[in-house]
């Protein structure tokens, strides 16, 4: 049997190598002709999209050691979504890293997270993960509430900004501005903290995320591809700088861990501020209602997940020391954690440590601000480029909410054209972006193609929600392609950004609330234009992981 199922790997080997795609050279493979693609388009999606132009819309790939297909089709993308042999997730140095060089959700480390995990470590994680948040808000009145909150103190900065500004309107940096409050919506529900956006160690944890995110990509890094890189050339592949900021992040999450469980440091912590503090993370329950604060029985998901864990153990994380010098730079030995097994009382299948929380923690902190804060970005972008936009959803505020009170979910039936745009902005960022990566767990075909075990396959949403055939005018900003003739909102099957089956974001719901809220609240408030005297904002990306508007500023004045 072993041997019967090598030759049929060996033969799916030999068939992908016939796939359609570009040239693979020894050793690179087809890394140097992706490269120059990626150099003269300025974009990996770019690059993906102009070899699906040329080849077809599954192109095979094969990247120094990694074999890769992307999608850029429709067709494609649904199938390989919709199927059980893709729910794999890639494995190697570059996912084995972020997580101290363990292999997440294997039955050798019975550690995983939730993004980048396989089979039943994931659907537990899942499972697992959005029972606790729901019972602390997350699909539930409590979530609108605090996200009101949250949009309701992003208002507040505006005006002080306006207040303080010598002039009847004050320029902002729209870019970057609205990480922390879509952060703190998050991580109110998963650790009941909200952060200051004046937070100086958050800040610089922000910047090097950033950092990090415009020097990788969903596919990987160049480390991950050519592992031997780590060992000589560190610092040139990128595995220091890898290793570094997720060291960053891992003490950071590290000390909220800390912060909503008092076993482990006597009720008391020592914050990334340097205060030491008691552990009453009551804060978040002062901005929303005290009908609503009834509802969370606890302080927050992570309080309520290690405190279960407490009843059965206290195991410990040990974060890795960083040695990053000499020849071999920062080599995978450097990074190792202890942990200690834990057993669920309420969950007596599900097994757990306290590092596997810290990998939850930082998918949750990664994944939870990123999107949704670009794609308001963008959708702020594509308002200075569209006022007309902005003007007609300034007035389906007005006649719907008013001005006496913010906008809250309760609205959002009743507003479709700000639904519309919701999901307007939501294409314009996703369109520029990859999945996250699957994997083949066993030999198969697909759209008509042979495909290895163990390959990889990810989809270039390019292709379905920036295709010209679908949508006509992609480029353009047009919320109204949303609406039918009576003005209700229709999804059309090929709007893909939040992917499909059982492995469909789960943080959609709280992404798209999120948008309509922000975008909400400071249109009712606030006018926002390009600068006297400035040019008007590009709409090229940063590239990277997932892209970024490039910086702008936005002359924000109040509505009279």
């Amino acid at each position: 049997m072993v041997a019967i199922s090598r030759r049929k790997y060996i033969l799916a080997v030999i068939l992908f190598s016939l796939m359609v795609g570009p040239q693979w050279l020894p050793v690179l493979g087809s890394a140097l002709a992706v490269h120059q693609l990626r150099k003269r388009t300025g974009y990996l999606y770019e690059a993906t999209a102009e070899l699906a132009r040329q080849y077809g819309p599954v192109v095979g790939l094969k990247v120094g050691k990694d074999r890769t297909v992307v999608l850029c089709g429709y067709d494609g993308i649904k199938d390989m979504l919709s199927r059980e042999e893709f729910d794999g997730r890639p494995q190697g140095p570059f996912y084995e890293t972020r997580t101290w060089g363990i292999r997440r959700g294997t039955r050798e480390s019975q550690t995983t997270s939730v993004l980048l995990t396989d089979a039943e470590f994931w659907q537990e994680q899942r499972r697992f993960v959005l029972r606790h948040l729901r019972e602390f808000g997350f699909g539930r009145r409590t979530m609108g509430e605090l996200i009101e909150a949250e949009a309701g103190q992003m208002v507040r900065m505006f005006r002080e900004k306006l207040r303080d500004s010598p002039g009847p309107g004050a320029v902002v940096s729209m870019h970057d501005v609205f990480g922390v409050y879509v952060l703190n919506t998050l991580w109110s529900m998963m650790a009941g903290i909200r952060y200051s956006p004046d937070d100086l160690e958050l800040k610089k944890l922000q910047d090097l995320l950033t950092e990090l995110f415009a020097k990788i990509d969903m596919v990987g890094c160049l480390f991950s591809h050519f592992p031997v890189l780590r060992f000589l050339a560190p610092e040139l592949s990128g595995y220091k700088q890898f290793l570094y900021i997720h060291q960053k992040l891992w003490v950071f999450l590290k000390v909220e861990l800390e912060e909503v469980n008092p076993h482990l440091r006597g009720g008391r912590v020592e914050n990334h501020l340097g205060k030491t503090t008691p552990v009453h993370p009551t804060e978040i329950r002062t901005l929303i209602s005290p009908s609503s604060a009834v509802e969370l029985n606890t302080t927050s998901a992570l309080a309520n997940y290690a405190n279960e864990a407490e009843r059965v153990g206290k195991p410990q994380i040990n974060i890795p020391t960083k040695r990053c010098q000499g020849f071999y730079g920062c080599v995978p030995r450097d990074v190792g954690v202890r942990t200690k097994e834990i057993k669920f009382l309420r969950f007596p299948s599900v097994f757990i440590s306290e590092s596997q929380l810290l990998a939850i923690c930082m998918d949750m902190f990664m994944a939870g601000s990123e999107t949704t804060s670009k794609s308001l970005g963008f959708g702020f972008l594509y308002l200075l480029l569209f006022p007309e936009v902005q003007k007609r959803a300034q007035d389906e505020i007005d006649a719907v909410v008013g001005r006496d009170r913010l906008p809250s979910l309760n609205d959002r039936p009743h507003m479709p054209y700000m639904e519309a745009m919701v999901l307007e902005s939501v294409r314009m960022f996703m369109g520029r972006t990859f999945s996250i990566p699957h994997r083949a767990v066993k030999d198969t075909t697909l759209q008509g193609y042979s495909i290895p075990k163990d390959t990889m396959v990810i989809c270039n949403f390019n292709g379905t929600l920036m295709n010209k055939t679908f949508w006509g005018d992609p480029e353009n900003f047009r919320p109204e392609r949303f609406l039918d003739e009576e003005g209700k909102v229709v999804i059309p099957d090929y709007y893909t950004p939040f992917g499909f089956g059982k492995h469909r974001c789960m943080g959609e719901t709280l992404a798209k609330s999120n948008v309509f809220l922000f975008m909400a609240a400071l249109l009712q408030n606030f006018t926002f234009s390009i600068p006297v005297g400035a040019k008007p904002p590009s709409t090229e990306a940063v590239d990277g992981v997932t892209p970024s508007p490039r910086p702008f500023q936005a002359l924000v004045l109040p509505r009279t």
